[in-house]
């Protein structure tokens, strides 16, 4: 009965067409005991022989192991004329005289090639054919190299190889049946029936509609297994019972088929010592180690091997490749578990975490065993809970290390303090508020301020101000380690002075101060110890926003500290990370990129350090010209960071800006202002909605949002981070204020020359050429943006720059640079600078590429306005264009645009 098995079905349908074509596939049915995998191997071959494919069948089994090219044997000679089968006999005679790794490969290479070649000839003779083998991991060695051989090898033969391997077998983990696996075209599941499965499996063995309640209860008892269902029903049906919800109750009660019953009734009948080991692998759950079970039941070494050997031959236990014993099958399991009482399970636990912890078992083992038990525990219990944590956490399991801290804490004798610091480091990544909690409840436990520093730091910098380190505990420690003699007070002293130094950067002068205090530490700041580096990060920081040093020394700082400091998740709690906002302000991006790789976890679960490290990565693609990669990051980063951690999504929400505003996003623009939380700065509030109003053109309100976002930040001596003013400069253009957008572009041209930027200095002088309305005033200045920006990583700031200045030029070379410009918008995805169709020529008496696309738009019906909005020029530039097309055209107005066009293609 094949229930839930159309996709497995339809993959074996398509498996035999491909075949049948000359596209020869492996396909492998994978699936645990009782998965109704021999079952899926019987349809494939009824498929294939309904296509007219002739199927061949062989079984491996554990006792024909040693036979060499048995299931090659049993394969291939039905498919040979009698008079070829000494041909056969000669290959495989060659290859069984070597072992089963032939010491020569050459000779076995030629050995599998002889087969193939005779398989190949009696494929061309019969036509297609199909090949099923049953428990593929049970094949011979000779037998299954064969096989890996031909699953290379087939993609251009009419055949079809159907496998089946039990999942779970320690041969399965064979080296040349894991290549096989690895090679199959199609890998096909066995699985487990759903609900829905279950229900339609009760309604054809029962005749009827099961009650859902039943249905449920069937499920709950066999999770879905096909053979444990089918012995539930027998049984169910043997007593009588109906698929009615009032019958739901009565199915634990019932033995699910005569073998569990049987199982029971053993296990009853059993000596003590077989009950004991029973018991004892149903308290420890699926796994279980055979020494702890036999020291766990009590019994010597033989009566344990005997009790062993009683539940094997009855079905009950099994044993897999990593020595491990298990149940065969959860319904023996649960079985003998509903036989304990709560008191017996306790007991249980804290008996096996006291025999693995006398062995020098792995210490997971032991808190796994720990943390299932309430019963008093052991005085060492603490100690290996926190070793336990510590390994979970290596393993990058940070839930489960919290866990065995949190039950460490309950334990009588332990460090507090230090396992509260521990279970706040563990949680920063993943839980920040129970983190910032459980440092505190830490701190008032703690005297030494080297310690009390160690905690402070754990808590990390750019996360926001709510769950930072409190400023007044900061500067409380800091002053204590300056009275401690030392180097560890000392590094301890320069890590929270760069925290202090972050969390007070509003405070007028922070940018002269950092100057000051970046002198005293010498002439190798860079070169000193991790803690300077921290140090250093903090103060090129706010120099840099402040304005106040040299861009070629703030870079070349940078980068020092960076050499020095490889990424890591480590690193992302530290102030290191404000090297990428200074870098990228620099236009100095090299390598940044990979070093916030090196931090990044796991996509599916972030935690902090990879959340802070997106958020880089974000910014360095925006300020590389990526704004497809940029977007992905950043919008990442905000699905994911929470409220508790705002200091993340401001760097994302600012990227986010900057995308909408260039591409006109008014749905990116309000995912913004949805996203902005109490705790967010409020320069970026007036970002966000500074960017919402542009994007729905409103450009007044956009220049009045974005002025004041701008004052905010120039308030706290943040000038450099956020170059807003010349889309200021555009607004107010596109708004009929051109004497204050000149002179605020102007501006804008000085403070990006001042500080040296090569992305910012070409964008400031592309911006100040783009309000000339003369073509001969505006092509110097874009030719000057051009050759710096050619130094810049901003490719689309370039792309901008060349498409405008092949615009408004005129010649070969405006037409050269046109074209480049859209070539590098392109790689950067920026469709809308790439234009349509090629460039116009320039001849006495045709359009400019700008009156070309100034005439375009208001053929199209857009108003001056629009215009001058859409192309970032002034209202009064695009008077001009449209002035000057009129008189090339030979017209006198707009209204007479649309058939001058036509004209003007025309000819």
């Amino acid at each position: 009965m094949m229930i839930e098995r159309a996709d497995q079905l339809a993959a074996i349908a398509g498996a035999v067409a491909e075949a049948r074509a000359g596209a020869g596939e492996f396909v492998v049915v994978r699936g645990g005991l009782g998965a109704g995998r021999s079952a899926l191997l019987h349809a494939a071959g009824e498929e294939a022989a309904a296509r007219g494919v002739r199927v061949v069948r062989a079984a491996a089994t554990p006792l024909e192991r040693g036979v060499a090219h048995g299931v090659v044997w049993l394969l291939l000679e039905p498919l040979l004329e009698a008079g070829r089968r000494g041909e056969l006999l000669t290959a495989v005679r060659a290859d069984s005289e070597f072992p089963a790794d032939p010491p020569d490969p050459r000779r076995a290479h030629l050995v599998l090639h002889e087969l193939l070649e005779l398989f190949t000839e009696m494929v061309r003779d019969t036509g297609p054919v199909a090949l099923l083998v049953d428990d593929l991991q049970w094949a011979d060695a000779a037998s299954a190299r064969w096989l890996a051989y031909l699953a290379k090898r087939m993609s251009r033969l009419r055949v079809l190889v159907v496998a089946t391997l039990l999942e779970g077998d320690d041969s399965a983990d064979d080296i040349v049946v894991k290549d096989i696996a690895r090679t199959a075209a199609r890998t096909i599941h066995a699985t487990p029936l759903s609900a829905a499965g279950v229900r339609a499996y009760l309604t054809a063995r029962c005749g009827t509609e099961p009650a859902p309640e039943f249905a449920d209860a069937c499920l709950a008892r066999t999770g879905g297994s096909p053979m444990l269902l089918d012995a539930l029903v027998n049984t169910m049906l043997g007593h009588g019972l109906r698929p009615v919800a009032s019958a739901a109750a009565e199915l634990a009660a019932l033995r699910p088929s005569p073998a569990a019953a049987r199982l029971t009734r053993c296990l009853r009948a059993q000596p003590d010592d077989v009950r004991a080991v029973a018991k004892a692998m149903a308290a420890l759950g699926e796994e279980t180690e055979s020494g702890v079970l036999a020291e766990l039941a009590g019994l010597d070494s033989p009566d344990f091997d005997a009790a062993l050997r009683a539940l094997r031959r009855l079905g009950i236990v099994e044993t897999p490749a990593d020595g491990l014993l298990r149940f065969a099958g959860g319904m023996a399991g649960d079985l003998v578990a509903d036989q304990l009482s709560a008191d017996e399970q306790d007991r249980l636990h804290l008996r096996a975490a006291n025999v693995l912890y006398r062995n020098g078992r792995p210490v997971e083992q032991i808190g796994r065993q720990l943390l299932a038990t309430v019963a008093e525990p052991e005085p060492w219990a603490a100690d290996v809970l926190r070793t336990a944590a510590s390994a979970a956490l290596a393993n990058s399991s940070p839930r489960t290390a919290a866990q065995y801290l949190r039950h460490a804490l309950a334990h009588p004798g332990a460090d507090r303090a230090e396992l509260l610091v521990d279970l706040a480091a563990v949680e920063r990544g993943y839980d920040l508020p129970a983190a910032h909690r459980h440092l505190h409840q830490a701190l008032g436990l703690m005297r030494d301020p080297v310690d009390r520093a160690f905690a402070l730091g754990l808590l990390p910098v750019v996360a926001g101000l709510r769950f930072a380190a409190d400023v007044r505990r900061l500067r409380q420690v800091l002053g204590e380690l300056r009275a401690v003699p030392g180097p560890a007070a000392a590094e301890a002293a320069l890590r929270m002075e760069a925290r202090l130094r972050y969390l007070e950067r509003g405070v007028p002068g922070a940018g002269d101060a950092a100057a000051d205090r970046l002198a005293e530490l010498g002439p190798a700041p860079a070169q000193e110890s991790s803690a300077q580096r921290e140090l250093v990060a903090v103060l090129l920081y706010l120099m840099t926003v402040a304005g106040v040093a040299p861009r070629e020394s703030i870079v070349d700082l940078a980068r020092q500290v960076l050499e020095r400091e490889p990424g890591s998740p480590d690193q992302m709690y530290t102030t290191l990370p404000l090297t990428v906002l200074v870098l990228a302000a620099a236009d100095s991006l090299d390598g940044v990129d990979s070093w916030l790789a090196a931090a990044c976890g796991p996509a599916a679960d972030p935690d902090l350090p990879t959340l802070v490290a997106w958020a880089g990565q974000a910014l360095v693609a925006s300020a590389t010209g990526l704004l497809g990669v940029a977007r992905d990051r950043a919008q990442a980063v905000l699905a994911s960071a929470g409220p508790s951690r705002v200091g993340i999504t401001m760097t994302a929400m600012r990227v986010l800006a900057e995308i909408a505003m260039e591409q006109r996003d008014p749905a990116l623009a309000r995912l913004l202002v949805d996203n902005l939380e109490v705790d967010h700065d409020p320069w970026l509030r007036s970002l966000a909605y500074g960017t919402l109003a542009l994007t729905e053109a409103n450009h007044t309100a956009a220049a009045e949002y974005f002025l004041d976002c701008v004052h905010q930040l120039e308030r706290f001596g943040n000038r450099v981070l956020l170059p807003l003013r010349g889309q200021i400069a555009l607004l107010l253009a596109a708004t009929d204020d051109p004497k204050r957008a000149e002179a605020v572009a102007q501006g804008e041209v000085e403070r990006a020359l001042s500080w040296g930027a090569p992305s910012s200095v070409g964008r400031a002088l592309r911006i100040r050429a783009t309000l000339l309305d003369r073509d001969e005033d505006a092509v110097p200045v874009l030719r000057e943006a051009a050759e710096i920006l050619a130094r810049s990583g901003d490719r689309l700031e370039l792309a901008r720059t060349l498409v405008l200045l092949g615009e408004r030029g005129t010649g070969p070379d405006a037409r050269e640079r046109l074209l480049e410009g859209r070539s590098l918008a392109a790689g950067c995805g920026a469709s809308w600078l790439t234009g349509s169709g090629e460039p116009q020529d320039q001849a006495d008496g045709l359009l400019t590429a700008t009156e070309q696309r100034v005439v375009e738009l208001a053929v199209s019906g857009r108003r001056n306005r629009d215009i001058a909005e859409l192309l970032e020029v002034t209202v009064r530039a695009v008077e001009k264009h449209l002035t000057s097309s009129y008189r090339k055209l030979g017209i006198t107005g707009r209204a007479q645009l649309a058939a001058a066009m036509r004209g003007h293609r025309a000819g």
